[in-house]
């Protein structure tokens, strides 16, 4: 289903509450744009995205409310809000994405906006709503954003944080396995953590090991999550290289 930018305001408004009303209008006008690039290169006969750029789209604009607004909520979750997770969000948003100046401007409104209004942010609502328009790997490319950005702060992800996440991960309808898998790609201590990144138990036999190889790998391709964009693929390629590097690890420790 495609959307009219200003109806973006609305459609969030609907199903997250305040937080919806606070940034329709700054979302609006990215989707706005985007129509309005998308309709210049037809008028010109060429498809957008081969001669020209088509830089955001619904899925790309669900992405990053919902990531904007739980990243925030987070780092907010014991009512001080650390500088480090707002500064890292908003690296993020400039590294990841190819927008102009003016566009990327609006993305650091955007956050400066929710962290203002940060206490009438809908955790619910936003959950639901995202986890109605997006794939699994979405969802699971969000959580590990919503871990790495936490653990821009020095102290790391505190109780209080990850708590918050695996909430976030239940009421986006991530399976527990699935959350497990994603928490350990972030416990450098745990010995068990290429295993848990297979999903896998360490008594798992080499055939186990293999088939949970082969599933994740289809399952978690960069490709997967080519609706969100370039700069999200370049994202999700980071899994697949975990993925692959828990693999060899755990082969180098059984000898197959």
């Amino acid at each position: 289903m495609a959307f009219k930018g200003k109806l973006i305001g609305a459609l969030l408004g609907s199903f997250a509450g305040p937080f919806g009303t606070i940034l329709g209008g700054l979302i609006g006008h990215l989707f706005d744009k985007a129509q309005e690039e998308r309709e210049y290169w037809r008028r010109l006969g060429r498809e957008p995205g081969v001669f020209g750029a088509d830089p955001v789209s619904t899925a790309q604009i669900n992405f990053i409310s919902s990531l904007v607004g739980l990243s925030i909520a987070v780092a907010n979750v014991d009512g001080h809000v650390k500088v480090s997770q707002i500064e890292a969000l908003k690296s993020f948003m400039r590294q990841s994405f190819s927008f102009g100046p003016e566009d990327q401007d609006l993305l650091q409104k955007i956050i400066d906006e929710t962290f203002k209004n940060r206490y009438r942010i809908d955790i619910e609502g936003l959950c639901y709503y995202y986890r109605a328009v997006s794939g699994l790997q979405d969802r699971v490319l969000l959580l590990r954003l919503l871990f790495k950005i936490a653990l821009a702060d020095r102290d790391g992800v505190t109780v209080a944080e990850e708590n918050l996440i695996s909430r976030i991960a239940f009421l986006l309808g991530v399976d527990g396995q699935t959350y497990s898998a994603i928490k350990a790609e972030f416990a450098r201590e745990d010995s068990d953590r290429y295993y848990k990144i297979l999903g896998v138990d360490r008594t798992a036999s080499v055939e186990e090991i293999k088939a949970a190889y082969r599933h994740l790998v289809q399952q978690y391709h960069p490709d997967k999550v080519a609706n969100l964009g370039e700069e999200f693929i370049k994202v999700a390629e980071e899994k697949f290289k975990i993925i692959q590097e828990a693999y060899r690890k755990i082969r180098e420790e059984r000898g197959f």
